[in-house]
């Protein structure tokens, strides 16, 4: 193969492996729970961090957070009774969080990128609103 020829198909080839790559989250489907936090499962060594809601039609909902040392590093610390808007992606038994806002400690947690990309693996940023 000449060199003419060998720089475009390598691009080409990288092209290709990026859009394979994309975010299993990327094709879910984003919805937005909101209720109360019945349950908080943010112990060291109890698995995936995770949030239980109550939502107004009666309903309970599973919320996945993410890393426990993201959380730590961001001081998420919600309390059951605390009211919860979470944006996420539809998972078949539960949400896998995108955002989660506790209004009544006027935070958001920002987790995810829109494509699902978990943010702890290049930083990202929660912030207290003002």
């Amino acid at each position: 193969m000449t060199r003419r020829y060998f720089v475009p198909l390598l691009v080409a080839a990288a092209n290709v492996a990026a859009q394979a790559q994309e975010h299993p989250l990327a094709t879910a489907r984003k919805v937005t729970v909101r209720g109360r936090i019945e349950r908080v499962q943010l112990a060291m060594g109890e698995g995936m961090p995770m949030l239980d809601l109550a939502t107004s039609d009666g309903k309970r909902r599973r919320i996945m957070l993410g890393s426990m040392r993201y959380l730590m590093e961001k001081n998420f610390n919600p309390k059951a009774g605390q009211e919860a808007i979470v944006t996420g992606f539809e998972q078949p038994d539960f949400v896998v969080a995108q955002t989660v806002e506790i209004p009544s400690a006027k935070l958001v947690l920002a987790l995810r990128k829109d494509d699902g990309t978990p943010l702890w693996r290049r930083g990202g940023n929660s912030r207290k609103k003002n």
